[in-house]
């Protein structure tokens, strides 16, 4: 009768322990602060998403958040301001800002596009030709893949020499600045291309620009966070990189995903979808878009005070990307 008191005692201690244990670990995991993450709203931002939406970061022992934004250039600023941990962002962000500080680190390349950027212009306006932008006035972002984009193109296409006016202003207004005459021509980036397509087709023109610019979209990460961050950023990118095989493995169910998170038709997505490469990926690539896009930046006089060419090797950390396939293995 005692020996079996006793064991009564000792199980119903384990299944206490057990119980006590289990409420410890989940109210310290409920009060550890989470990873914020700047998100620009665009398909260019799938892998984050449905790796949120699969609960990818929780399965890699990582908790996150993430903040929807409009625009990788908004993205960057949250980061550098301290309001979120990462960002994400192009790397034509990376290059501007490049010139204003150097506390900031690409931790790793997520998806690629060489069709995202898109130049429109009104079919009233008969611009039918780079040349005819000779003097217009063409509405972009300012310091971002937007305002790259438009001299990426003239260049390309030789028609380096021809002057244009750069109407900055915010990618939401590039719309209807169009629409209303208020700039002839405009250098846009995805969703606003297909929208604008979608509702005004009959109206605008749409220059053939694939393959003129390969967009590259990036997490990064502020230096000083690196250090007693870096498991954690290890564990979101092998997070993103599952999300990325489920894209590769059921693209249909990875857009239905995309569609309910950002509010859009599927049909939006099937537009460029195609153009996405979605892998992890820090490549010599990504540094010559960038030693590239600099010398433009400075030669156009795009970048003022300028102090000369940045060392972006300084402004590139694999470890956390090296680190992701080690992680994998001992999962």
């Amino acid at each position: 009768m005692i020996k079996k008191l006793s064991l009564i005692i000792v199980f119903v201690g384990i299944v206490i322990y057990l119980t006590v244990g289990g409420q410890t670990e989940n109210t310290n995991k409920a009060f550890t602060a989470p990873i914020k993450i700047a998100v620009s709203t665009t398909a260019l931002s799938s892998p984050l998403i449905i790796a949120q939406k699969l609960s990818l970061f929780e399965k890699h022992n990582v908790n996150v958040e993430l903040l929807p934004v409009r625009g990788g250039h908004r993205s960057f600023s949250m980061m550098a301001n301290g309001e979120v941990d990462l960002a994400t962002s192009s790397e034509s962000v990376v290059m501007f800002n490049s010139f204003l500080r150097q506390d900031f680190t690409v931790l790793a390349s997520f998806v690629e596009s060489d069709n995202d950027l898109k130049l429109i212009t009104l079919k009233s306006a008969s611009i039918t030709e780079a040349k005819f932008l000779e003097g217009k006035k063409v509405g972009m972002v300012e310091s971002s893949a937007s305002e790259f984009f438009i001299y990426a193109y003239m260049i390309l296409t030789g028609n380096k020499a021809i002057k244009f006016n750069r109407v900055f202003m915010d990618a939401s207004e590039l719309g209807p600045a169009l629409l209303s005459g208020r700039v002839d021509a405009i250098s846009i980036w995805e969703p606003l291309g297909y929208q604008l397509n979608k509702e005004y087709g009959d109206q605008i023109s749409q220059f053939q620009t694939k393959g003129i610019y390969n967009l590259s979209f990036n997490l990064i990460a502020k230096k000083a966070s690196l250090e007693k961050s870096l498991e954690s950023y290890v564990r979101i990118l092998a997070a993103i990189e599952e999300a990325q095989n489920f894209i590769s493995e059921y693209p249909q169910e990875a857009k239905n995903i995309i569609s309910d998170s950002l509010n859009i038709p599927v049909a939006q997505l099937e537009w460029g979808w195609s153009d996405y490469l979605f892998r992890l990926s820090l490549s010599n690539v990504l540094l010559s878009n960038l030693q590239t896009q600099a010398r433009w930046a400075i030669a156009t006089g795009s970048i003022t005070d300028n102090k000369g060419m940045p060392d972006f090797r300084l402004l590139i950390d694999s470890r956390a990307l090296e680190q992701v396939g080690k992680l994998e293995s001992n999962l």
